[in-house]
C-alpha cells in the first residue's frame, strides 16, 4: 500500500505548490483570495481522504507525519487580510518543502519552491557582472579556466562537506540562507551548478561565448522570475509563463548586446544582436525545459552552445 499512499499525496503537493506560488508577495492580489480559499478547501478534503488509505508500512511514517502537519496547519487557517494570507504561506512553505523531499524518496517529483527573493536577484546580476569583469581582465583563456576551476573546487568541496557533516550544512545555510531557496538546504546549491557551467564555458576559450552566457543568466533569469510571478498569465510548461520567457530574452539579450558593442568592437551591430538575442533565446528555452536539472547549469550551457554555433556562421 505504500505506492498507493505516496501516489495519493502527489496531487495534494502539486495543488499546494500552485497555491504557494499565488501566495508569493509579488503575485498575490485581492481578486485571487476567493479562488485561493476554494482551492485550500479542496486540499483539506484531499488531506482528510488520505486517512482512508490504510498502510502499515513503517517506511511511510515520515510521509504520514508531513500529511498530518499540513492538515493541522490548514485546519487552523482563517486568512482574510493580505497579511494573513502571506503569513499562511510562510507557515505552509516549510511543510510543503519537507513533503516534497519525502515524495522524492518514492521517486515522485513535484516542483521545488522558488519564492521572490530580491537579494538573490541582486546577487544573480552581480555575479554576471563579476564574471564579465574576469573574462575581460584575464590575459588568456587559461586564466579563465583556472579561476573557474577554483570556484568549481570550492563549491563542490562545500557540497561534499555539508552532506558529510550536518553541522557544516547548518553553518553554511545560516550564512547563505538570505539568498538560498528553501530546497537548497537538502539539495545541491544552484551556485554550485553555476560554477560547473562556468568550467564548461571557460573550456571554449571564447570570451564572447562566455560573456553572453553569464550576462544572459545574470539578468535574464531574475527578470523572468520577477515578471513571470507578477504578470505571467500565459502558462507554458514547468511553471513558466510566456511573459516571463519574453522578459528573459529581452533583458538578457539587451544586456549582452550592450556588452558586446562596448567591449567587442570587432563585431558589427547585426552580429552582436544575433549572438545576444540568439543566445538569450537558447537560454530561455533551456529554462523552460529545466525540470529536474538546475537552470543555473542548463541556461549558461545552452546559451553558450547557441552563441558558439552562431559565431561559426558569421
Amino acid at each position: 500500500m505504500s505506492a498507493s499512499y505516496s501516489l495519493a499525496a502527489r496531487p495534494i503537493a502539486v495543488e499546494l505548490h500552485a497555491i504557494l506560488r499565488d501566495l508569493d508577495p509579488a503575485r498575490l492580489r485581492d481578486d485571487m483570495r476567493a479562488k485561493l480559499q476554494l482551492r485550500l478547501e479542496t486540499v483539506k478534503e484531499r488531506l482528510e481522504a488520505m486517512r482512508s488509505i490504510s498502510s502499515h508500512d513503517d517506511s511511510l511514517e515520515r510521509l504520514k507525519g508531513q500529511i498530518v502537519e499540513l492538515e493541522t496547519i490548514l485546519r487552523s487557517a482563517a486568512a482574510e487580510t493580505r497579511e494573513e494570507w502571506l503569513a499562511l504561506g510562510q507557515r505552509l512553505r516549510p511543510a510543503y518543502e519537507q513533503l516534497r523531499v519525502e515524495l522524492l524518496g518514492y521517486d515522485i517529483h513535484v516542483p521545488a519552491l522558488r519564492p521572490t527573493n530580491y537579494r538573490r536577484n541582486v546577487l544573480h546580476v552581480g555575479s554576471g557582472f563579476f564574471a564579465l569583469f574576469v573574462i575581460l581582465a584575464v590575459p588568456s583563456p587559461a586564466w579563465m579556466i583556472g579561476i573557474a576551476g577554483s570556484f568549481f573546487v570550492y563549491a563542490w568541496t562545500m557540497e561534499f562537506s555539508r552532506r558529510r557533516w550536518p553541522s557544516v550544512n547548518e553553518r553554511i545555510m545560516k550564512f547563505y540562507g538570505p539568498v538560498a531557496h528553501p530546497h537548497e538546504r537538502e539539495r545541491i546549491n544552484s551556485a554550485t551548478w553555476y560554477t560547473t557551467a562556468l568550467i564548461g564555458l571557460a573550456l571554449t576559450g571564447s570570451p564572447v561565448v562566455c560573456a553572453v552566457a553569464v550576462l544572459v543568466l545574470g539578468l535574464g533569469d531574475p527578470s523572468a522570475a520577477i515578471i513571470g510571478r507578477r504578470w505571467g498569465r500565459t502558462k507554458l510548461i514547468n511553471g513558466r509563463s510566456l511573459e516571463g520567457s519574453l522578459a528573459f530574452i529581452a533583458a538578457g539579450g539587451s544586456l549582452a548586446l550592450g556588452a558586446l558593442l562596448i567591449f567587442f568592437g570587432e563585431l558589427s551591430f547585426g552580429q552582436a544582436a544575433l549572438l545576444s538575442y540568439g543566445g538569450a533565446t537558447g537560454g530561455a528555452i533551456a529554462e523552460l525545459l529545466s525540470r529536474r536539472v538546475d537552470d543555473n547549469l542548463t541556461i549558461p550551457i545552452a546559451t553558450g552552445l547557441v552563441v558558439w554555433a552562431l559565431s561559426a556562421l558569421i
